[in-house]
This record gives structure tokens, sequence and C-alpha cells, in this order.
């Protein structure tokens, strides 16, 4: 019994001691492992260091290489063309601002009017930069220019994807409001309808909202006005071929029709010529004839010749005058090109004009007898 009382009594008193050998024993195992371990133990302390100056190093690193990206491709930008957009992308594969590039080449390419070289610079951006985060918008720009070409079907499809790849981006609501314009296109009211309202219940408060109650209150009005494509404007070898063809389509000019209306002309002076020449020998035997049916006029006798070539010579200019006037068919016949100067002068007609004179003498005798 008095084992047993003093025992409970003692161990509080012994207990600090062994605590304090446990502890210096548990200290020099711990100082002799790490003696035996220090090798070890700074190697790894030397590895932990060396990682993370590699990670800031590679970080500086990566972060110098999009500041050069950022640059090359504000220089492109500036310059806006299609061979400086190319530098970035190839030089700066792997950056965001290859992918940025991309994106604008295919802006740059349609507006030049090559849509079909801009459509397949934003299928190689989409496969190739799926994780930019501009994603969503060469998705909605490959439907855009599906939709421009008529490709209904594929528009569609390029739509919901960038839809679906970013719900809450800044072009989604008016992603929704094409896919409105399909569905109307297709003559499906009812869901263009609901896609254009889905555009701004969905998206309160972006800045496509006025647009989708402008197409709303179209749908209740009637169909909406359909705004015909501009042509693109021809090329300059293609003006100058036009150009050529009119050229030769054009009428012969009428310069060309006067050498024919002046041998016309030529024909019908001459017959007329003749004509007058025929008829020149009437009036002058009756003008003959009248001097002698009295015998006072006798003297005029002698005078009769004469007076009969300045009539007959009149004559035939008369005759030629009224027979132009009336055979001209046109002002242009009775012009002075039309007229021959050789058939109006009076030297043409003036070798025949005394044929008659010799015929004045005789008829005195028979009106004698």
């Amino acid at each position: 019994m008095s084992d047993r009382s003093d025992s409970p009594a003692d161990a509080p008193e012994n207990a600090p001691e062994e605590t304090e050998a446990l502890a210096a024993s548990d200290a020099a195992k711990v100082m002799d492992s790490f003696e035996q371990n220090r090798n070890k133990i700074i190697i790894g302390f030397a590895a932990v260091a060396i990682i993370i100056c590699a990670i800031l190093v590679a970080g500086q690193m990566k972060k110098q290489k999009h500041l050069d990206a950022a640059r090359a491709y504000s220089s492109a930008l500036e310059k806006k063309e299609v061979a400086a957009f190319d530098a970035v992308i190839v030089e700066h594969s792997d950056s965001l601002a290859a992918g940025n590039a991309m994106l604008s080449k295919a802006e740059l390419l349609n507006d030049q009017g090559k849509p079909e070289d801009a459509r397949s610079t934003l299928e190689k951006f989409v496969s190739d930069y799926p994780k930019h985060p501009r994603h969503a918008q060469g998705l909605f720009a490959l439907g855009n220019l599906f939709h421009i070409s008529g490709d209904r079907e594929k528009a569609a499809d390029y739509y919901q994807q960038s839809i679906d790849a970013e719900p809450d981006a800044e072009y989604t609501p008016l992603a929704r409001i094409r896919l409105g314009d399909l569905a109307l296109e297709a003559g499906d009211k009812e869901t263009a309808d609901q896609r254009y309202q889905d555009s701004f219940t969905l998206h309160p408060g972006n800045r496509f909202v006025d647009y989708a109650e402008e197409k709303i209150a179209l749908l209740k009005v009637g169909n909406p006005p359909e705004v015909k494509r501009p042509e693109p404007e021809p090329k300059p070898e293609e003006v100058e071929q036009q150009a050529e063809a009119k050229s030769d389509a054009k009428p012969a000019p009428a310069g060309d029709a006067k050498p024919a209306e002046k041998s016309k002309g030529k024909a019908n002076s001459k017959g007329k010529a003749k004509g007058g020449k025929a008829k020149a020998p009437g009036p002058a035997k009756a003008k003959a004839k009248g001097p002698a049916k009295g015998k006072n006029n006798a003297p005029a006798k002698a005078k009769a010749p004469g007076a009969g070539k300045g009539k007959a010579k009149e004559a035939p200019n008369k005759a030629k005058q009224a027979a132009q006037k009336a055979k001209a068919p046109a002002p242009k016949a009775a012009s002075p090109k039309a007229a021959s100067p050789k058939a109006a002068s009076p030297k043409a007609a003036s070798p025949k004009a005394p044929a008659p004179a010799p015929e004045t003498p005789a008829q005195p005798k028979s009106d004698g007898q």
C-alpha cells in the first residue's frame, strides 16, 4: 500500500526530466540526419532557386516577346498592307498579335474586294487560334462573309458557333440579329421576331438594341426593302476594252455618204442638162418667127440670130432650175454640193444653143410665099 501511494507523487517530479532527455535525443537525431543529408538538402534548395529564377526569366522573355509582337502589329496597322500583316503572322506566330494580324488581314482583303481570300484567312485563324480572346469575333466574321455570299446554311452555323463560343461577347447580340435576318429571308417571321427580341432581352443594355427594335418595327410594317449590292468598280483593262468595243460598233460618219450623193447629183445634173438642151430649139424657133410677121419689123431679122442665141442660153438654165426643184427629194439635193457647177454653167449649153440659127432666115421665105 505504501509503494502504491508513493508512485503517484513521484511521477510528476520525474516527468520534466524525461521530456528533456527525449528532446535532447530527438535534437541529436535531427542534427545527425541533417549532417548525413546536408548535401542533398543544399542541392534541393539550389534546385528550387534555379527553377524559380528560370520561371521569372522565362516570364520576362515571354513578356518581352509579346511586347515586340504588339509593336510589330501596331506598325502593320499603320501601314495597312497585307505583306506587313503576313510578317507579324510569320515572325510572331505564337502570340496574340499574330491572331490579331490575321483578323486585320481578313478585313483588309474584304475591303479590297477579295472575299474568298478573306474567308480562307478567317478559317485559318479559327483553326489555329481556338483560345484567342477574339475567337468568337472570327466566327462571326466568317458567318457574315457566308451570309453576304448567299450561303445561308454555313452563315447560320458560324453565327451560332460565335454565340456558343462566347455568350457574353460584344458581337453576340448582333449574331442573334443576323440569325433573325436569315429566318426572315427564309420566310419565317415568327422566328425572326424571336431572334430580334432575344438580342436585347438576353443581353440588356447592349449597343445593338436600337438596331433590333428597328428590325421588329419593319416586321410589323412588312418586308424590309432589299438593297442591291453595289457592283465592283471595273478594272482599267475592262474599261479600255469596253471603249474599244464601243468605237468599233459606231456607225460610219455622214461624210462617207457624201461622195455617193455627189455622184447622184452629178448624174441628175447631166440628165437635166441633156433635157434642157433638147428643149432649147423650141423657144428659139418661136422667138425667131415672131419678128417675121410684120413688114416693118424686117430689120429685126438680122438681130434675130443674136437674140435667139441669148434666149437659147437662158432657156436651158431655167429648165434646169425647174427640173431640179421638181426632182429634188430633200434639201441636200438642192445644196450647192449636189448641183454640179459644170451642169449649171452656160458653157455646157453654148455649143448646141446656136443650132436653130440657120433656120431663122428660111422661115420668112415661107411666109412671103
